[in-house]
């Protein structure tokens, strides 16, 4: 779904001029024909009032159909790219709003809302600087990301983290607008649960040597909920397979319109992680290969591969188990594929 059809979702949950007049005709018509209905001749005094309760109850209605779809926000939507305005409607009912601000002298961080699935999660933020800064730079992140939740037995958990700068339309002002991606070896959304989140030192691109140097120090840090819903569905496979002449058991796959995350369990994890260290990494234009490649295959015959390195991987060589998550260029049809293809094997995907 392009930022065009996102612009006409939206606009498509706002009644228009004319469509309150056809609501309001709507409303006196079944007003009337309820009368001739009941065969009364209620005082024009007593129905009046009826009408106009009515026609508030309608727009409160359509009010509030429109801000639970736009429970996610606009900028989250054309960041994603939703293929449907059906995908377009669960991911927004899957949204946490989180609206939390941290301040210091040196800039605002304004940690807006989350989504996410079993292994992936987006945090969109703005952050605007002191007046006077322009953050036009090529790319930003935040050094040292961190998200801890210490509960019952200190819970820990496996994550990764990268940032993504969105196009909020102004390149030439104070703020910035990032969607930060974590990859986590199992869920961390929902269950109350309040996370000791924080980020340190905004970097930019350098242009010439394209490094990130840091351009605006400090650090900003709060405690905030995650308590969005899980748009995965988990698929049990327990099927063998050979990873680069290793044996190993594709455990579970996990899918959602955000992610695809593989669970492999090998006797063999370390000999397979040594020879994925020996292969060429990166494509000659500074992006990482991805050495656990899985196509999906789609209904319709269309496919899609991930050659490059597009999520997470980790690997547990104590417990042999390895959590290797994919996303791809656009968000996945989730409910129109077939099969996935992982190391040469095809294994149908069904309902």
């Amino acid at each position: 779904m392009s930022d065009k059809h996102i612009n006409r979702l939206f606009e498509a949950l706002t009644p228009h001029t004319e469509q309150k007049e056809k609501m309001f005709q709507s409303i006196l018509i079944k007003s009337r024909n309820e009368n001739k209905r009941r065969r009364e001749l209620a005082p024009v005094k007593r129905w009046r009032p009826a009408i106009l309760c009515a026609i508030l109850i309608g727009c409160l209605t359509s009010t509030a159909l429109a801000a639970a779809y736009m429970g996610l926000d606009e900028a989250f939507l054309k960041f994603l790219k939703p293929v449907n305005q059906e995908q377009a409607q669960y991911l927004s009912n899957g949204a946490y709003v989180i609206n939390k601000q941290v301040e210091n002298e040196n800039g605002t961080l304004t940690i807006k809302q989350a989504i996410g699935d079993s292994n992936t999660t987006y945090i969109l933020m703005d952050f605007t600087a002191p007046k006077g800064t322009v953050l036009n730079a090529e790319g930003y992140r935040f050094e040292f990301p961190h998200l801890t939740y210490d509960g019952a037995g200190r819970d820990k958990f496996w994550s990764s983290y990268e940032f993504q700068v969105l196009d909020d339309g102004n390149p030439n002002d104070n703020k910035i607008s990032l969607v930060l991606s974590i990859g986590t070896d199992n869920s961390i959304a929902g269950k109350g649960k309040i996370f000791d989140f924080s980020v340190e030192n905004l970097q930019a691109v350098n242009p010439l040597t394209k490094n990130f140097e840091t351009v605006i120090p400090g650090s900003w840090g709060t405690a905030l909920k995650l308590d969005f819903k899980d748009t995965s569905r988990l698929y049990q496979m327990d099927q063998d397979i050979t990873l680069y002449g290793y044996k190993a058991v594709f455990k579970t796959i996990s899918i959602s319109p955000i992610s695809i995350t593989l669970k492999i369990d090998s006797n063999y994890l370390e000999e397979i992680n040594n020879f994925t260290l020996g292969l060429r990494q990166e494509d000659g234009e500074g992006a990482y290969l991805d050495h656990f490649p899985i196509t999906i295959n789609y209904k319709d015959g269309t496919s899609e591969t991930t050659n490059l390195l597009t999520g997470s991987t980790i690997k547990d060589l104590m417990t042999g188990q390895m959590t290797t998550t994919k996303s791809f260029k656009n968000l996945i049809n989730d409910k129109e594929i077939a099969s996935v293809v992982f190391f040469g094997k095809e294994f149908p995907i069904k309902d």
